[in-house]
């Protein structure tokens, strides 16, 4: 009987290598007549602002976390729905005045589906995803014999499979250019680079440094790529189209000189820019689980902005209207393990990697909050500024009425100790019982809609919100 097993699993393992799996790789940048490649924003934020006229500007940034943060983001997209603001005698909910979501790992999740199908997350998002057990089609990959596809064909991994299974069960094979078609907002799904240790965020701009067409890309490739929990699945892979485009350099490539090593974000983001621009030191770009560089999915939004000067088109057409920019960091991750301190040996493989990975995110958040923090700050004095040199006066407001702020939504911000213990004590998996998913819904829905520091930022635009229990 065993002699049969063994036969039977090595019969599906040579009827797999007879049909391999042809893997999705990005596509080089169509060229023009001339054969130059042919450069548009495409999938960028300047890319898809066409004429804003909101007085907010709100930006959601989806940390990692399995489907406990999944679920979480989820509960704050209801609780923005359901806070209604008054703009210009105009009531909408303010979830309409959302420009642009980052995410990394679970928080890709929500993220993408709201970007491809907006309000039916609010029906078919629970059913889709959060009340899946998602872990099955894991074990499958690596249990079943037929899917063991990634064991005999080294261009097929693990995560190749899992972006398989989430196209089937949620992107049903749309690609960046069904987001395009969907327009603001801007949805970022980030990776991390490994060979750069930094955050990888899928938009044109990046996609331009391999002399790339993000436009074909599947989008279960990206979430997948994000959501890519080292060891347990391997890489999504990038191949880099530079060596064709040598001497075409994308309009935003960092001028000469800017990566000269000097100490300054700038420098740091340039030389990055360089490093994936050389083909002789980037032929292809390895893709992993997005909170390695970024765990709380704001480290690209605050590059963006960094790159970000006075004069910049974008600034330009934000400042007309905008009075109120609101950053909203939504933060479903888990709690360190207070009993560490407790114990005399500290041996379990899963304890130690655990304890060292949370440590190593928690103390990088710290900075990442505080550089986000700075540059919402800067932005918010871009657009007064810009706005004060069209007019004193504008829509009827004081030019220099401009308010922003960084705004944390997070597990650890829950005021009742035992429900913030229970919640943070939910691992991080992708399979989750449905008292745990209901729970974390709840609480990302009346979190965001009584944080008194968003109240107060939109209180003069006269919000209509009634906080859920």
């Amino acid at each position: 009987m065993a002699i049969l097993r063994v036969a039977m699993a090595l019969s599906v393992l040579l009827l797999a290598a007879c049909q391999s799996t042809q893997v999705v790789m990005n596509q080089p940048l169509p060229r023009d007549a001339a054969g130059a490649p042919v450069y548009t924003p495409g999938y960028t934020l300047p890319g898809l602002i066409k004429d804003p006229d909101n007085e907010i500007l709100v930006a959601l940034a989806f940390s990692g976390g399995g489907k406990r943060s999944a679920a979480f983001a989820y509960g704050t997209l209801k609780g923005l729905c359901a806070m209604q603001v008054v703009d210009r005698g105009r009531a909408r909910p303010l979830l309409s005045d959302v420009l642009y979501i980052s995410s990394v790992s679970g928080g890709g999740f929500p993220a993408a589906y709201y970007g491809l199908y907006r309000d039916r997350i609010f029906t078919d998002f629970d059913h889709d995803f959060l009340r899946r057990d998602i872990n099955a089609f894991i074990f499958g990959i690596f249990l079943l014999p037929w899917n063991w596809e990634w064991l005999i064909n080294p261009l097929f991994g693990t995560n190749d499979a899992m972006a398989e299974v989430y196209n089937r069960l949620m992107y049903h094979g749309a690609t960046y250019a069904d987001l395009y078609r969907r327009g603001l907002p801007m949805i970022s799904v980030d990776a991390t680079d490994i060979a750069g240790s930094t955050a990888f965020p899928f938009n044109q701009s990046s996609f331009d440094l391999l002399c790339s067409n993000l436009l074909d890309f599947p989008v279960a490739r990206a979430v997948a790529a994000s959501a890519g929990f080292p060891i347990l699945f391997s890489p999504i892979t990038l191949e880099s189209h530079r060596e064709q485009c040598l001497n075409y350099p994308p309009p935003g490539a960092p001028p000469p000189g800017a990566a000269d090593g000097a100490l300054s974000r700038r420098s740091a983001l340039a030389a990055n820019d360089a490093r994936l621009m050389d083909p002789q030191r980037t032929a292809y770009v390895h893709l992993l689980d997005g909170g390695i560089a970024d765990n709380l999915a704001l480290r690209s939004l605050s590059n963006a902005l960094i790159t970000v000067d006075d004069n910049d088109e974008i600034i330009r057409k934000l400042a007309r209207h905008t009075r109120r920019v609101i950053v909203i960091s939504v933060d479903g991750q888990a709690a360190t393990d207070p009993t560490l301190g407790q114990r005399r040996i500290v041996s379990g493989i899963g304890q130690i990697f655990a304890a060292v990975s949370g440590a190593q995110i928690n103390s990088y958040n710290f900075e990442t909050l505080l550089l986000a923090d700075q540059q919402v700050g800067a932005l918010t004095d871009k657009i007064r500024t810009a706005r004060c040199a069209e007019a004193k006066t504008i829509d009827g407001h004081d030019c220099g009425d401009v308010k922003g702020a960084l705004i944390q939504i997070s597990l650890a911000g829950i005021a009742d100790a035992e429900k913030r213990r229970r919640l943070q004590a939910i691992p991080t998996s992708l399979t989750l019982p449905d008292d745990d998913v209901d729970a974390l819904v709840a609480e990302g829905e009346y979190l965001v809609q009584t944080d008194p520091k968003l109240r107060s930022l939109i209180s003069d635009l006269q919000p209509q919100a009634t906080a859920r229990r």
